[in-house]
């Protein structure tokens, strides 16, 4: 998986873990209100005292059931954590490769270019080699012609 992929997954995780921030905040206020107008109720009525009593027992059960949430929130984000750490891990590795690869690259561009001005020196000397054997055989040629006009006097 390349780095970008790794970055796509990494802002989904992030906005799912803002959207779930948002409803626990929201959920946090909605609790505090109702907490207030609890408040309220036994200031303004003292009748109410046994509906507060099971309120307070429901509330109480809602902070438990809160506190089993967040329990569950540490334990995903250490989980989330983790695997962010692990995947930072493969990313540096992966990095790594690709510098070392990318230094073979250019080891091989630089084999490669000492190759091609050998193989261009060697053409230059054959190119060489063969004008001087043209010359060499225009001369033997030459010399054969004044032989055979040389034996036909």
């Amino acid at each position: 998986m390349s780095a970008r992929v790794f970055a796509i997954l990494n802002a989904v995780g992030c906005l799912c873990l803002t959207g779930f921030i948002f409803v626990q905040w929201f959920l946090g206020n909605a609790v505090e209100k109702e907490l207030t107008g609890t408040k309220r109720s036994l200031r303004d009525e003292q009748n109410a005292h046994f509906e507060t009593h099971e309120r307070a027992t429901r509330l109480e059960a809602d902070v438990t059931g809160l506190k089993a949430s967040l329990d569950s929130l540490r334990a995903s984000a250490e989980e989330s954590e983790k695997a962010l750490a692990e995947r930072v891990k493969e990313a540096e590795a992966m990095q790594a490769a690709l510098n070392q690869n990318s230094a073979q690259a250019k080891v091989y561009e630089e084999a490669i270019k000492a190759r091609d001005e050998a193989l261009k020196t060697r053409d230059e000397k054959l190119k060489e080699l063969n004008e001087a054997l043209v010359a060499t055989r225009k001369r033997l040629d030459e010399a054969i012609a004044r032989l055979k006009e040389a034996g036909a006097r």
